[in-house]
């Protein structure tokens, strides 16, 4: 599998270290998002203007240690609604410290989103303003990576070859 790749080849670089990494699968036509998280923070996903909390992730261990390679991973399984926004970040992102040396932290995070997403923007903008705020938040350069990935599902999409009529 692909993470058993992955597991190899990340400890055929860092050694004795190790990375999480979040592997995900969104099939544009029905809606269906599958993931594999290994030992990486579980996706924010808004539904009708709060985040869902009843979303189950699979927990797998971090790459890197040679713990993949005779087990298949659970997926993880969520059927997205139109209008579903689902937020993938590192946790460098809610692990960013202000002055007073306070966390951002998941929950301030997915407020952000919340709100953000209340607004009615598109999700490039969403997006922008949630990395604004966490760049506003952290005194001085961050300390760890901090990535957003920000996916809006609105709608199934139109099987290939398929036309608009007039």
């Amino acid at each position: 599998s692909m993470v058993t790749a992955m597991d190899a080849a990340v400890e055929g670089v860092v050694g004795d270290g190790f990375a999480t990494a979040l592997l995900a699968r969104l099939d544009v036509h029905t809606g269906q998002l599958s993931w594999v998280s290994a030992g990486h923070p579980a996706p924010i996903v808004v539904r009708d203007g709060s985040v869902l909390t009843d979303l189950e992730q699979n927990a797998v261990l971090p790459l890197g240690l040679g713990l993949h390679q005779d087990v298949e991973p659970q997926l993880s399984e969520l059927s997205l609604q139109p209008g579903d926004l689902v937020l993938l970040y590192t946790d460098g992102v809610v692990e960013a410290r202000s002055d007073e040396d306070e966390e951002f932290g998941i929950d301030r995070l997915s407020d952000l989103c919340v709100r953000a997403s209340a607004s009615g923007l598109m999700a490039s903008e969403i997006l922008r303003r949630l990395v604004q705020a966490c760049l506003e938040f952290q005194s001085g350069p961050l300390r760890d990576d901090a990535t957003l990935l920000l996916i809006e599902w609105t709608h199934p999409a139109r099987p290939v070859g398929a036309q608009r009529l007039p």
